[in-house]
């Protein structure tokens, strides 16, 4: 497998691991031409439901407050088209080399680094060709907490 297709499947693999321990399914679409890498989904309440595009990146991106992350064109506008279902940018963090990744052994697994989350709902049009800049603070790690927080807010109808 192509290392960019294998760090695709590494991101969409923390992102269920994550959505896993919080609670929630993941799906895949067979086919991603929306910029929709998978949907979160729950199982209570109202069924509360968020599309997202996975990134997967290194740490050099990463800044004191936040992580600037060069975003295709095509990506940035579907993701901050006006949508029913709401949308993120999910951008997981790992090690250069493959065989960082991941540790496992009988009594862990152990996946490297984290993943931050930002809503581009509402941003304004670009005039960039190729790559938009966005900033995805630091605060906002893509982590259990954060996926109940947001399903929550979706359930409610709040803005992300």
């Amino acid at each position: 497998m192509e290392l960019n297709q294998r760090k695709a499947r590494f991101s969409l693999a923390y992102i269920s691991a994550v959505a896993a321990r919080a609670g929630y399914q993941v799906c895949e679409p067979v086919v991603d031409d929306d910029s929709v890498d998978g949907m979160l989904i729950g199982q209570a309440g109202r069924r509360p439901r968020i599309e997202f595009q996975a990134k997967a990146s290194s740490r050099e991106l990463l800044q004191e407050h936040h992580l600037a992350f060069p975003l295709p064109v095509k990506n940035y506008n579907d993701l901050r088209a006006e949508v029913i279902v709401p949308r993120l940018l999910i951008v997981v963090l790992m090690p250069e080399q493959p065989e960082d990744w991941l540790h496992h052994s009988e009594d862990q697994l152990c996946l490297r680094h984290c993943g931050y989350w930002l809503s581009l709902a509402g941003q304004s049009d670009t005039e960039n060709t190729t790559t938009v800049t966005v900033h995805l603070p630091r605060q906002q790690r893509f982590d259990s907490e954060a996926i109940h927080t947001l399903m929550t807010r979706t359930e409610r109808g709040e803005a992300l």
